[in-house]
């Protein structure tokens, strides 16, 4: 059964997730204004409770912030659910949605 909410599109950029001091560089292959799947390059051995992530969007200067929860993990690739990002950042998501169907991406 899948449950997703706003519609997703796979995309390719640096995504830093920061679980309790440990610093993991990933990257973001797909992505809502709820949440993000990244791969992580290998296989994920602990699931922490809440990551604190810095996404780096292509057409942007600043990384977009958020804290997220792992919903799963199937081998080097995660999701996770925004739990806090600011309104801000969510229509910047929103917007490079927007910029992805442009390029003819196809939004699911």
């Amino acid at each position: 059964m899948q449950h997703r909410v706003g519609l997703r599109a796979r995309t390719d950029f640096r995504v830093v997730a920061n679980s309790g001091g440990f610093v993991s560089h990933c990257r973001g292959i797909e992505i809502s204004a709820s949440g993000i799947i990244v791969d992580r390059g290998r296989e994920q051995t602990n699931q922490p409770l809440l990551m604190k992530l810095e996404m780096q969007l292509p057409e942007r200067i600043r990384p977009l912030r958020a804290l997220a929860r792992p919903i799963w993990v199937r081998g080097s690739q995660q999701a996770l659910k925004f739990v806090r990002i600011s309104d801000v950042d969510r229509l910047t998501l929103a917007e490079h949605l927007d910029v992805l169907n442009l390029r003819g991406v196809c939004l699911c």
